[in-house]
């Protein structure tokens, strides 16, 4: 049984007794049609009507049109077809039919045809418009033909129209589940409610805002988060349905269909304030009304009634009205659909409720948890069963994107550029089952590959983005199972050629992942980048590293941003690296910095220092610095064969002639006349005329240097409130000062040149400075605690700052009052703007009153040091190489120590000597690692870099008790005699290690 009303409602229908009811054309009621046969899907358009009945037959009613305009229907005429039909949809001239098995058929005006562009794919949905169509497929791709004159195909701009069938390829990533078409307008729908709209534009029927015509599918932004699952279209109006039972409507409302009781156009979505309240359960548009079923099966409908479509004779409404249904007819009637027609609705009532389903993709199909666990589990003979399943399922990343949303509370529907919308643990409990059938996860991985080649590069929304972090938790099964895999290094391919909207978006997603997920994701990529540099792979090709280094750069980038629990330790972004690849690192890193590219400078992992870990970097810097000193070297043996010189075989080294007396002096005189030629070659060092071994002086001599510049008595630098720290005086500078700050900057730069440790107790603010940083108060902190904390206080301040603690802009630094603000002198400090008053004092201390100071440093420095291999360092990495560590770790210095014959490990004298060792306090260890190395402070990587080697001191007179223990610093070397006792060898040990016993040899 159906109901009908409208134009020409009941004409054509074959009723139950076998006639065709005569119908008044002048009645305009509502008609109920006893056709003794259920309809399960219904469409009609201006000059067709075509029904399904529910045993899969199809019927087309043709229309005729008189000279006055005035349509009349035809009979009922069954469409010749073997196979069972499911749907129906209508052109002005056409019939699509779409069969039980997905096959899509035409009628025209001849035999139903199989549109052979189909072939191969099964679709489940087709929606017609006045002169084109569309369909959605099994896997959710969007196919669309016919007119494109007002971009209703969806397929840009420069395409007239398709005669035959096309894909739009901008929506192939998305997980769709319905298409809908208007007279010369189209949308699609995702699963997660992002509806996506194109074509004509002129009334805003499109929703976006505006009345321009769209030729490529756009989502509907104004419908997001809304939980949209349904949309039906008019001549040039919309409406949506929401899962909770709302309705917008947007577009033309010159009749009233709109139902927002005006008939004023729409340009964006609005909720039908009428239907608040009431849970809508089916919207259909017919050309110019709309009509509404509510849970409680009571119909509404709106707008325009010239031909009755309404149910409540020729009136308009410009808001929803109930429709009427003949009482006689309606006891223990269940309304199962409805549809609007042109002008006409319909309202079917079928005996048989199982006959009617709704016609949605998904229904039906297994999950791909439920695939994965089938298919990895029982027999082997998968191949035979399963190749064609597993190639569909991962081949469409469309229907990847669809599986392991958040369905817990329906919050995939909150799918936005914040959140992904994706339960991303049961993804990774699913592929993790694939590695128990290693032949099905092959598979996997090439059906995905081949469907990398089809994936969309400019995705619409964001939804489509979201099939990139399931990619990534299937790399990391991939990776465990075969490291050399292609995948990650594709997958990394097509991420980096997306735009820079949708990459965002993705660097926000991780930033919302958890602790554990972002970990899994980095440590894959991580070991994707290990295994590609290792294998040596072509570094310009399409699978080039830089792909992955990008993606691991804005991980990192977000990572540094997190604090607490929610940090990632660094050492998680570090690499594999032998010291084969740095070395060939290195020399593509010098040749690039020496030359100029045009077309984009070649991959080097250099450049990428976050994926390095400390040793890494000091090896780095330590080979560009040696082959830097072989290059100045080699620059002066040109020269001498330039000009004829051969006379000189000695080493071309820069050489450092100083008196013990005038240490400072000697040394600032001769850096001041030095080329930065001389100071980049290897440094050897004189003193008081002595030449022979004199390289062994390097080490002592900035041990002594340093020590007298930072001393009490110094009067280059300032110390700070504890006497632990200096900094840069802030009085004007001479000619003089200029020029020992720029020569201390030299020192200091020599020092870290010659892989020298120096006593540079400096706060980190320096070093930050050196790699051009901002200081921050936490470093004035470390400057002067007192001020740090006084400042962090006023920050911290809960009560009113300027009234309470009377603060103002005027600072005293360095025995000097100043203006922060001087524009503003006296100016009071408020909780407005406590936080610049502290930024400010940071500045000045920092920068403004230091600037001439620390410029003439930074310029020394750099004179000796490539400012592009310090940048190697962080900071605090800087700080270490150059300064060393306070991790004396003595255990582990002994551990490394090794003997030469003939001392053995239990001899009596390496016994005892140990013994001694251990009795020393905390000051004199670290005199006999001064004594031993040249300086007291550890290696940066801690006593374990140390290898000191212990041998036999050679004594002439055989009066061992008499000489002192002696080292050769460079090499960690201690010459040791063969002491009669443990208290002699005690006494020599403490005597010879005291620092006032001058340079040792």
């Amino acid at each position: 049984m159906m109901f009908s009303w409208g134009e020409q409602c009941s004409r054509g229908f074959r009723l139950r007794d076998g006639t065709y009811e005569s119908q008044n054309r002048k009645k305009k009621g509502i008609y109920h049609l006893d056709l003794g046969f259920d309809i399960t899907h219904l469409f009609e358009g201006l000059r067709l009507l075509s029904f399904v009945k529910s045993n899969g037959n199809a019927f087309i009613i043709h229309k005729t049109e008189d000279k006055s305009g005035t349509r009349s229907r035809g009979k009922q005429k069954c469409v010749e077809c073997k196979d069972k039909i499911r749907a129906v949809s209508c052109t002005d001239e056409e019939v699509m039919l779409l069969t039980r098995k997905g096959q899509l058929l035409c009628v025209g005006k001849g035999h139903p045809r199989p549109l052979k562009c189909f072939s191969g794919l099964q679709v489940f949905q087709v929606s017609c418009g006045s002169k084109h169509s569309i369909a959605l497929t099994k896997d959710g791709q969007v196919f669309t033909w016919g007119q494109n004159c007002r971009g209703q195909l969806g397929l840009g701009p420069d395409v007239p129209s398709a005669t035959s069938v096309v894909q739009v390829q901008s929506l192939s990533d998305l997980p769709l589940v319905q298409v809908a078409a208007g007279a010369d307008h189209s949308f699609s729908l995702s699963l997660s409610g992002a509806l996506f709209g194109w074509g004509s534009n002129s009334c805003g029927q499109l929703g976006l805002g505006d009345t321009t015509d769209r030729h490529s599918p756009t989502i509907v932004h104004y419908l997001n988060s809304k939980k949209s699952c349904y949309v039906s279209c008019g001549l040039s109006h919309t409406a949506v349905l929401t899962k909770d039972g709302a309705v917008f409507t947007f577009g033309s409302g010159r009749h009233g269909q709109l139902g927002h009781n005006s008939i004023r156009d729409e340009l964006r979505p609005r909720l039908v304030a009428e239907l608040w309240g009431t849970k809508v359960t089916q919207v259909a548009c017919g050309r110019q009304h709309t009509l509404v079923m509510t849970e409680a099966q009571r119909l509404f409908s709106f707008g325009s009634g010239d031909h009755g479509q309404l149910g409540r004779g020729n009136s308009h409404t410009a808001v929803p009205l109930p429709v009427r249904l003949p009482p006689e007819h309606c006891d223990g009637v269940q309304i199962a659909k409805i549809f609007a027609g042109a002008n006409c609705s319909f309202a079917t009532c079928p005996e048989d409720v199982d006959t009617v389903t709704d016609i949605v993709p998904w229904d039906g199909q297994p999950s791909l948890e439920d695939l994965i666990l089938n298919w990895t589990s029982g027999s082997t003979q998968w191949k035979q069963t399963k190749l064609k399943e597993i190639h569909k399922t991962f081949s469409s990343l469309s229907r990847l994107n669809r599986s392991f949303l958040e369905h817990r509370k329906e919050k995939h529907f909150q799918t936005s550029t914040n959140y992904c919308g994706l339960d991303l643990p049961a993804a990774e409990r699913s592929f993790a089952r694939l590695l128990d059938n290693g032949a099905v996860l092959k598979q996997v991985e090439a059906s995905v590959l081949e469907g990398l080649l089809s994936l969309n590069q400019a995705p619409v929304g964001v939804e489509g983005l979201r099939v990139y972090l399931l990619l990534t938790e299937l790399l990391v099964v991939v990776l465990k199972h075969h490291q050399d895999s292609v995948l990650p290094k594709t997958v990394a391919g097509v991420i980096c050629q997306l735009p820079p909207e949708s990459l965002k978006v993705l660097r926000d997603w991780h930033d919302s992942l958890p602790f554990g997920t972002r970990k899994r994701h980095i440590e894959m990529w991580i070991n994707a980048l290990s295994q590609m540099l290792q294998q040596h792979l072509d570094i310009s090709g399409p699978l080039k590293p830089s792909n992955l280094v990008q993606i691991l750069e804005d991980m990192y980038n977000i990572n540094t941003t997190k604090t607490g629990d929610e940090k990632l330790p660094e050492r998680i972004f570090y690499l594999r690296l032998s010291d084969t690849f740095l070395q060939e690192d290195v020399i593509q890193w010098r040749s690039t910095k020496a030359r100029t590219y045009r077309c984009g400078k070649p991959f080097v992992l250099c450049d990428y220092t976050f994926l390095m870990d400390l040793p890494s970097k000091k090896k780095v810097f330590d080979l560009d610095c040696t082959w830097t000193q072989a290059e100045n070297q080699q620059h002066q043996s040109y020269l001498n064969w330039f000009f004829g010189l051969f006379t000189s075989p000695q080493p071309d080294l820069f050489h450092l002639r100083l008196k013990r007396e005038s240490l400072v002096e000697d040394t600032f005189q001769q850096l001041a006349v030095c080329s930065k030629a001389e100071l980049r070659k290897p440094l050897i060092v004189h003193f008081d005329g002595d030449s022979k071994n004199s390289l062994v002086y390097t080490r002592d001599l900035f041990h002594h240097l340093f020590l007298q510049l930072v001393s009490v008595d110094s009067e280059l630098l300032v110390l700070n409130e504890s006497q632990t720290l200096v900094w840069f005086p802030s009085q004007q500078l001479s000619k003089k000062k200029k020029q020992q700050f720029f020569l201390l900057g030299k020192l200091c730069g020599l020092a870290l040149y010659n892989q020298c440790i120096i006593q540079l107790p400096f706060p980190l603010a320096l070093f930050k400075k050196l790699l051009r940083l901002e200081p921050c108060l936490e470093d004035l902190t470390e400057l002067s605690p007192s001020i740090g904390q006084s400042l962090q206080y006023v920050l911290n301040y809960e009560h009113d700052v300027e009234e309470d603690l009377h603060m103002y802009f005027t600072i005293n630094w360095d025995k000097t009052e100043v203006e922060l603000d001087p524009s503003n002198p006296g100016k009071p400090v408020t909780n407005g703007n406590r936080q610049e008053f502290v930024d400010a004092y940071v500045q000045h201390v920092f920068t403004t009153s230091v600037q001439r100071a620390f410029e003439e440093f930074r310029r020394g420095f750099f004179q000796v040091c490539e400012e592009s291999t310090v940048q190697l360092f962080r900071p605090e990495e800087l700080r270490g190489v150059m300064v060393g560590s306070q991790n004396y770790d003595w255990a582990i210095f002994k551990q490394g120590a090794v003997c030469d014959t003939p001392f053995y490990e239990d001899h009596p004298t390496i016994l005892m000597f140990w013994e001694v060792f251990e009795e020393l306090d905390e000051e004199q260890k670290k005199d006999f690692l001064w004594f031993l190395t040249g300086y007291r402070r550890a290696p940066v990587f801690g006593l374990g870099q140390i290898k000191m080697r212990i041998r036999e001191k050679f004594v002439i007179d055989r009066c061992t008790d008499k000489h002192f223990p002696e080292s050769l610093t460079c090499h960690s070397i201690l010459d040791l005699p063969l002491y009669s006792s443990k208290e002699i060898m005690k006494d020599r040990v403490t005597e010879a290690i005291q620092s006032e016993a001058g340079f040792r040899v």
